[in-house]
């Protein structure tokens, strides 16, 4: 039996016939399906057909590789997507380069998300680096990340599943609110084991829900941006612990 090669290598010899950038995507949205546990064998098999046989059990040995060297010698909680993203993909741009993961574990330290039920939110997550140093202080949290670039969303989400962190992970712009879609790390509800689910704007608990106007306000009615805020911050449960701002 030949011997597996490393996530990089397989995503480069797949790159043969491919764009890296685009095998890399497909692999993130194959993974994220196959962690849906079903849920999405129908947008799993249209890209699959893209490739031929012998590329399809690449990819499989790919994930297989990324597994692996996710276990991190039975510690897990290893990004192995975010230097390969910097490296291979995003080259920086659009000022794509993820915090060093010594910098993550400080800052996770400083926060100390210890209580059992810490919310711990990224409202730029990346790979999800961040939320993996939080996990290594507790497991227990519930885990929330947005990044308006889909490939982070999805690295993200790969990364929380595999871990077994549940929670919630949206691709939106975390500055407008503007919402493109979100998953949830949750339970499978037979199984038991962590798994993705697709979920609406109104199920997600990251995207930013603004008090809902009935009447058309004349311009004496509109209510004060501080006013508006007070509403909402005075609406959200008062919480312990959170990693970059009130959860």
């Amino acid at each position: 039996m030949e011997k597996l090669k490393s996530f990089s290598q397989y995503m480069q010899q797949l790159a043969r016939r491919n764009s890296i950038s685009n095998v890399f995507a497909d692999f993130l949205e194959m993974s994220v399906c196959a962690l849906s546990l079903g849920a999405m064998e129908t947008r799993y098999l249209e890209i699959v057909g893209r490739y031929d046989k012998n590329e399809v059990n690449l990819l499989a040995d790919a994930f297989a590789a990324m597994v692996l060297e996710m276990n991190n010698n039975g510690e897990g909680l290893r990004d192995i997507f975010g230097d390969f993203y910097m490296e291979h993909i995003s080259h920086g741009h659009n000022g794509q380069f993820f915090t060093p993961e010594p910098i993550c574990e400080m800052m996770a330290r400083m926060t100390n998300p210890i209580e059992p039920d810490s919310r711990i939110l990224d409202c730029a997550c990346g790979s999800g680096r961040t939320l993996l140093a939080a996990a290594k202080i507790n497991r227990k949290a519930s885990f929330y990340g947005a990044d308006v670039d889909r490939n982070c969303a999805m690295m993200c989400l790969i990364n929380q599943c595999l871990n077994g962190l549940l929670g919630e992970v949206a691709w939106m712009n975390s500055l407008s609110n503007e919402f493109f879609a979100a998953w949830q790390i949750r339970l499978h509800p037979t199984g038991g084991i962590p798994c993705i689910v697709p979920i609406t704007e109104a199920e997600s608990v990251i995207v930013l829900k603004m008090p809902e106007q009935k009447d058309t306000p004349t311009k004496t009615q509109i209510p004060e941006f501080a006013d508006v805020l007070a509403e909402l911050i005075e609406a959200v449960p008062v919480r312990t612990q959170q990693l970059l701002f009130n959860f």
